[in-house]
């Protein structure tokens, strides 16, 4: 398996921070996907060609930094109309992350999520097969809302996505 090095010696004290996918991400990004693992919008990262990959990065991909050094990437989408206030995240870390940075990377995404919009449900999906995924899915607290079977490939099988999310009072 293909990992990162990453230069922080405490997890805990890692700081945050995001940017639009760009050139200057092009290398740590492709780096990201040849880990086996990193599901960010795929089910199979590490036999993507290099222009199926940059085709998963979409104008919403943001790069997420720790210290300054790519360690992630994430997404999020509406979810039904503009006024509900629902949206989806896609967030993945590469393999060298510890748990405390899933956590960390999460906590900061909603933070900045909810202080620039209203959110009323965030969900993630994540599919039955990643088990890293799942793991951290379910460390971060999120309500476990039920799988939508058998609508993916992976390794020859058919499997389904988990879905999990938190809600908020609205608001407005």
């Amino acid at each position: 398996m293909t990992t990162t090095t990453l230069t922080t010696a405490d997890p805990a004290t890692a700081e945050w921070a995001a940017r639009a996918y760009g050139d200057q991400d092009r290398e740590a990004v492709l780096k990201m996907f040849t880990e086996p693992d990193f599901y960010y919008r795929t089910a199979q990262p590490d036999t993507r060609p290099e222009w199926q990959i940059l085709d998963l990065l979409a104008d919403d991909t943001r790069v997420l930094l720790a210290d300054g050094e790519p360690v992630g990437l994430y997404a999020l989408e509406n979810e039904g109309s503009d006024h509900g206030c629902h949206y989806r995240l896609d967030l993945r870390l590469h393999a060298a992350a510890p748990p405390a940075w899933w956590r960390a990377a999460f906590d900061e995404v909603v933070r900045a999520t909810r202080w620039r919009r209203e959110v009323v449900r965030l969900a993630l999906r994540v599919g039955e097969f990643d088990q890293r995924g799942l793991a951290i899915a379910r460390s971060l607290g999120l309500t476990e809302e039920g799988v939508l079977a058998d609508t993916t490939l992976h390794e020859g099988r058919r499997y389904g996505y988990v879905f999990f999310s938190r809600l908020w009072t609205p608001t407005s």
